[in-house]
């Protein structure tokens, strides 16, 4: 059984590690470019499953070409992994063109070169599943979410713009970095944004904010603030979504949300150790010993 399903973008990430990011007009060599399963319901069933989670992977459908069958050989090795979604021969694979620099930087650019179908969970994953985790984006977004609530499953959503998120209703977990907030949603106030979010909601709401402290509302509306350690950044791509599949595994094991805490600021800490979005998810023996170095208070 599947205890959680992840649903939204199933795309691959092809990376290239910029020794610094252009100027406008120049022109610039990479470093090195590599191809990597990415999107986030990929990414967080990574870490989960790894952690021991059965999880299922669905959303939009992939091409019969070479980076679809890239992206379901790789879905299909890993272990406590149900695909959910299929190849499709009137879809092109999507792509994510992710530049980093070794600052542990990066810019995203996401490539839908067709409008992709989708595929969802059946009725059997639906009914032993605890949590649904979607995605900020996902072709049938709608129709999952629709689905979700009629089989009365709890959601972990990240990077909403505000109150009005259709994906906020039913939530029990929101997360989102100080990043996305203030360039993306134009977001001035940060904890303003998090009452805002958990007075429509009532869900614990988790902003991060690189070296700084992790913010979080709790359901009982107090908040508490973990200090991340003090790492060197390889690549930051995937630690949102390793801090989420974190506090989803804490809250399966309902751990009191200090300890959810830990356990996510730890595993997208050493996620940022790593290339690639969850090409080495850090396994539990690596994050126990973790968890007593990250302050929370």
């Amino acid at each position: 059984m599947a205890e959680v399903i992840c649903y939204g973008s199933i795309i691959p990430d092809r990376v290239l590690r910029l020794p610094r990011f252009p100027q406008p007009g120049e022109g610039i060599h990479a470093l090195s470019e590599q191809l990597y399963l990415g999107g986030e319901p990929c990414n967080v069933g990574g870490h989960l499953a790894e952690w021991g989670i059965p999880v299922a992977i669905a959303g939009n459908n992939v091409g019969v070409d070479p980076l679809g069958e890239f992206a379901l050989s790789h879905l299909r090795r890993r272990k406590n992994t149900l695909v959910s979604c299929q190849a499709d021969p009137s879809a092109q694979t999507p792509t994510c063109y992710i530049w980093t620099t070794p600052d542990g930087e990066r810019t995203i650019v996401p490539s839908w070169p067709t409008t992709p179908s989708w595929s969802q969970p059946n009725a059997t994953v639906l009914q032993q599943a605890r949590i649904v985790s979607a995605s900020i984006y996902g072709p049938g977004m709608a129709e999952m979410l629709a689905v979700a609530r009629s089989y009365r499953l709890p959601l972990a959503v990240a990077d909403i713009a505000g109150p009005s998120d259709p994906r906020l209703s039913g939530a029990v977990i929101v997360t989102t970095s100080e990043v996305v907030l203030r360039r993306r949603h134009s977001v001035a106030d940060v904890e303003a944004w998090m009452k805002a979010i958990h007075a429509e909601s009532g869900a614990l709401v988790v902003v991060s904010a690189g070296p700084a402290p992790v913010r979080a509302l709790t359901g009982e509306g107090g908040w508490l603030f973990a200090q991340p350690p003090s790492i060197t950044p390889v690549d930051t791509t995937g630690a949102g979504d390793a801090l989420k599949a974190g506090l989803i595994f804490g809250w399966l094991r309902d751990w009191p949300v200090a300890e959810m805490l830990r356990w996510g600021v730890a595993a997208a800490s050493l996620q940022c150790l790593y290339q690639g979005p969850c090409e080495h998810p850090p396994t539990q023996q690596e994050i126990e010993p973790l968890l007593a170095t990250i302050a929370v208070q």
